[in-house]
């Protein structure tokens, strides 16, 4: 059993966690559902049992497999993830963990005044005590009684705070479960002690369980919302959806994008150590790219070919109106578009999982971990939403034209709305003083176009920089204000367009 094979493995253990608990929260939903409310209950059956779903029940089930056989076979004496216990422990402490800090007032001629904290072992990840007199402080026990050998206490001085940093060298008793401190106070007068500290799971890779679970619960939960509140915008979106599933194009892009990412494993970049920033970035844009054509040729199935073959008369014969019909193709677009995104993007992270250790086995580093494995997902992650949104924008953009024109159209345009949206920044940065009408273009299409580059996250991946969940909240809205643009778009195009 190779190196990359034994540490790509075990995030996968994680990941299958999560979507078990995500399995069981939807089966605990709808037993709940059986009791209180038997019509929600049976819609949603039907809707898992859609090409749109139960998809994803499937590939949640296979996962849930995989983190089966490892505890399996781990319970049969082999060693594929022995932190099981620890990262299921941990996932119940992340509420617990974070920031902390204190400000205490310590008494005069005090022997040992405790301060309880109750810190379990592995958490403590740095502790500051400031004081602005002087006082010994013991950890876990009084002062008198602790050893400066053993690291079991220590002093605080005026403008010289205790600092301790949890590192691959440190010891002592702060490695361990740290119950309290025990403050010894000379001075006749009170003194006042800050005390902060940042504590962290002692797995906090155990975020990926919580994270999978909730996806795909939140996933079912909104399309069952739809289904219940917009009965008839849902049905034009399942039937719209399965359509798009059912194509072949479907089944080849989704191979394809199986292929190229298993490929770009292999390939070679030459970063001297950083081919997984590369890796990532070829992947997202493999995605997105397959994804957009994906949407723009359903986009033009769904709404150009039917409507120039008068099977949209035929539905708008019956009590659904042109609005309606639009956001109901738009939606089942994006169904499908977000199905094509959580199965790549599954793969994607398995392929990141093994991609980590299979460059530090070439480049003869042995000492990479799983947790890298694991940090690379986490910064890989944001990348697929803020690809997906711009996967989106794209598709509201082709629904709009797919009204008018025919797929080769459609297919011009937002390839060049594709291009001119990655280069405006640009655009407008060389049209600074530049001629006014070269000025005045750039902030034109700077303001009528999308600014794709929002989407990208390549300088992130670079750096190795977490993307702020802030950002991808901003760029969310300046998604949604673009998707809802393009809509009314569509909905004015279409309103006045003779089906007859």
């Amino acid at each position: 059993m190779t190196q990359a094979f034994e540490l790509g493995i075990k995030p996968l253990w994680l990941i299958g966690v999560g979507a078990f608990a995500g399995l069981i929260s939807l089966a605990l939903l709808l037993l709940i559902l059986t009791v209180i409310h038997r019509r929600t209950a049976a819609e949603m059956r039907s809707l898992l049992r859609e090409s749109i779903i139960f998809p994803l029940l499937v590939v949640a089930l296979l996962l849930s497999l995989v983190a089966g056989a490892i505890t399996l076979t781990d319970s049969l004496g082999g060693r594929l993830f022995d932190r099981k216990q620890d990262a299921v422990l941990s996932l119940l402490r992340l509420p617990y963990v974070g920031d902390r800090s204190l400000e205490v007032t310590i008494d005069g001629q005090a022997a040992a005044q405790k301060i309880p904290l109750e810190i379990p072992a592995g958490e403590l990840k740095s502790l500051t005590v400031s004081s602005p007199q002087t006082l010994n402080i013991g950890i876990n026990l009084p002062p008198l009684e602790a050893s400066l050998e053993k690291q079991e206490r220590f002093e605080v001085r005026p403008e010289h705070p205790y600092k301790w940093v949890r590192t691959n060298d440190a010891a002592g008793p702060l490695l361990k479960r740290l119950e309290s401190l025990f403050v010894e106070n000379n001075a006749a007068q009170p003194a006042e002690l800050e005390i902060e500290y940042t504590t962290t799971a002692t797995v906090p890779e155990s975020k990926l369980i919580l994270y999978t679970a909730a996806g795909l619960f939140s996933l079912v939960v909104f399309y069952l919302l739809i289904q219940v509140m917009l009965p008839r915008i849902a049905a034009i979106a399942l039937t719209t959806g399965k359509e798009a599933v059912s194509q072949p194009l479907f089944l080849i892009a989704t191979i394809l994008g199986c292929c190229l990412l298993l490929l770009f494993i292999v390939i070679p970049y030459y970063t001297f150590g950083d081919d997984i920033k590369m890796y990532k970035e070829a992947c997202l844009q493999v995605i997105m790219l397959l994804a957009i054509f994906v949407a723009i040729w359903t986009s033009s199935i769904s709404v150009a070919d039917e409507i120039e073959g008068r099977t949209a008369l035929t539905v708008l014969s019956k009590p659904i109106g042109r609005s309606q019909f639009i956001l109901g193709k738009f939606a089942g677009i994006v169904s499908a578009v977000a199905l094509f995104f959580v199965m790549l993007g599954i793969f994607f992270v398995i392929c990141i999982s093994f991609k980590v250790p299979y460059d530090a086995r070439e480049s003869a580093n042995f000492y990479i971990t799983w947790q890298d494995s694991c940090r690379e997902i986490s910064l890989a992650v944001p990348g697929l939403i803020l690809k997906f949104m711009e996967t989106v924008v794209l598709a509201s953009i082709s629904v709009a034209i797919s009204t008018r024109l025919s797929i080769l159209a459609n297919l011009i345009i937002c390839m060049g709305i594709y291009v001119v949206g990655h280069l405006l920044p640009l655009f407008v940065q060389s049209s600074v003083g530049e001629f006014a009408i070269v000025q005045f273009m750039g902030q034109l299409f700077a303001t009528v176009l999308p600014v794709l580059e929002y989407f990208n996250i390549y300088g992130a991946i670079v750096s190795g920089q977490q993307v702020p969940l802030t950002y991808i909240a901003w760029v969310g809205v300046y998604s949604l204000i673009y998707i809802t643009i393009a809509m009314l778009f569509a909905l004015t195009l279409f309103d006045d367009r003779d089906l007859a």
